[in-house]
């Protein structure tokens, strides 16, 4: 059954001898069949090969490559530490929300590496060691001493950089406030005084959390993203936890398993 609905204004047209409207029509037939056409018209791919390129296949036909959970394997030895290589960027998120998304193994990798890298750059620096020229050094966070020979120059600039950029920041906080003519309190010069030695004696900490993230290019909402997944893995497994001790009997389970374990690390 066939029902032609017009409105107001299609009349309206339809009256007009000057302008010809086309039928609108509604179809209410209960058998209507419909029907979906696909983007496979001109696609030589096998189905395979096409699921390939979707669900962690690579997209550039390239070959299949390692995550960066298995590259982060490989480690050089600086001043004691255990450095890992910079973490690459994953590049086959399916985009599906997988329960192991390669960005949240990248977000666990890239906090590994900063963690390692910063423990190197403190024990380094009690050293003539050189860094690898080639695994990422921190030049702002090293001594001179410390910085391979083809990048010394290259820490000179970054290193004046750091300074303009804090002295800046500096005029910009003074000039808030008008210039004062009596000299200040005692109490306010001790407390300036040991303001600028803690800061003296902690620079490179802060340098090094601030020089390089791991994420480089990365768009700052895929790194929400992963951190957020995070937080919320932790809060799901705290939460787990005191559930279970809250339950009796899940709680001596959990206490004769502890027991177990430490017994196991004493042995």
């Amino acid at each position: 059954m066939l029902t032609r609905i017009y409105s107001p204004i299609v009349r309206l047209y339809m009256n007009s001898p000057k302008i010809g409207v086309i039928n609108r029509c509604i179809h209410n037939s209960p058998r209507q069949e419909m029907l979906f056409e696909g983007n496979i018209i001109g696609i030589g791919k096998t189905e395979e090969e096409r699921m390939g390129s979707i669900f962690g296949g690579r997209l550039k036909g390239e070959p299949p490559k390692s995550t960066s959970r298995i590259i982060v394997g490989q480690s050089k030895k600086i001043a004691g530490i255990d450095v890992p290589m910079k973490p690459q960027e994953p590049d086959n998120c399916c985009m599906s929300g997988c329960i192991n998304c390669v960005w949240e193994l990248y977000n666990d990798d890239v906090r590994y590496w900063r963690k390692q890298r910063k423990l190197a750059a403190e024990d380094i620096a009690m050293s003539n060691e050189i860094w690898p020229a080639d695994w990422d050094p921190p030049l702002t966070a090293i001594p001179m001493k410390n910085v391979p020979g083809v990048l010394r120059k290259q820490k000179l600039k970054m290193d004046k950089q750091v300074e303009t950029k804090k002295m800046k920041s500096r005029d910009e906080v003074r000039s808030l406030f008008p210039k004062r003519e009596s000299p200040l309190p005692k109490a306010v010069l001790e407390a300036r005084a040991k303001n600028q030695q803690l800061h003296s004696s902690t620079p490179k900490k802060d340098i090094l959390e601030n020089e390089d993230d791991g994420w480089g290019d990365v768009p700052v909402h895929i790194k929400a993203f992963a951190e957020f997944e995070r937080k919320k893995h932790i809060l799901a497994k705290e939460n787990k936890i005191k559930r279970r001790r809250a339950n009796p009997l899940l709680a001596q389970l959990i206490k004769q398993e502890e027991e177990y374990a430490n017994k196991n690390k004493t042995v």
